[in-house]
C-alpha cells in the first residue's frame, strides 16, 4: 500500500480500520512503516465499529468530509465497507439534495 502511495503521489491519506485484531494490527504496522519510508503522513484514523451503530458511523464520515486528504486507505471487512458508503450516500444526498435546493431558489 506505501509503493501505491509513493506511485500516485499521495503524501497525506486517512486511515480507516476493522474494529478487531487485524485492523488494529494493521493500523500500528501501517502507521510505523509509512512514518519510516517518508512516504506520506495520516490526517487522522478511525476505527469502524461493529455492528449497527449509525452515530459512530455518521462521526466518522464528519471526520473524512472535514479532513483535507482526499484518499482513503481502509483495511476492513466487507461489511465495514457496506456501511461506511451507505453513510456516506446518507451525506451526501442530505448535501446534494440541500445544494439544490440552494441552486434553485437562487435560479
Amino acid at each position: 500500500m506505501i509503493q501505491i502511495m509513493k506511485h500516485f503521489g499521495w503524501t497525506w491519506a486517512g486511515l480507516l480500520v476493522s474494529d478487531d485484531d487485524y485492523g488494529l494490527h494493521v493500523a500500528r504496522s501501517f502507521q510505523s512503516d509509512l512514518s519510516q519510508s517518508g512516504g506520506g503522513c495520516l490526517a487522522y484514523t478511525e476505527i469502524l465499529p461493529w455492528g449497527d451503530n449509525r452515530a459512530e458511523l455518521e462521526r466518522i464520515v464528519k471526520v473524512m468530509k472535514k479532513s483535507t486528504a482526499r484518499v482513503v486507505i481502509v483495511f476492513a471487512h466487507q461489511i465495514h465497507m457496506i456501511q461506511v458508503m451507505e453513510e456516506v450516500s446518507i451525506y451526501l444526498s442530505m448535501y446534494l439534495s440541500i445544494y439544490v435546493s440552494i441552486y434553485l431558489s437562487i435560479t
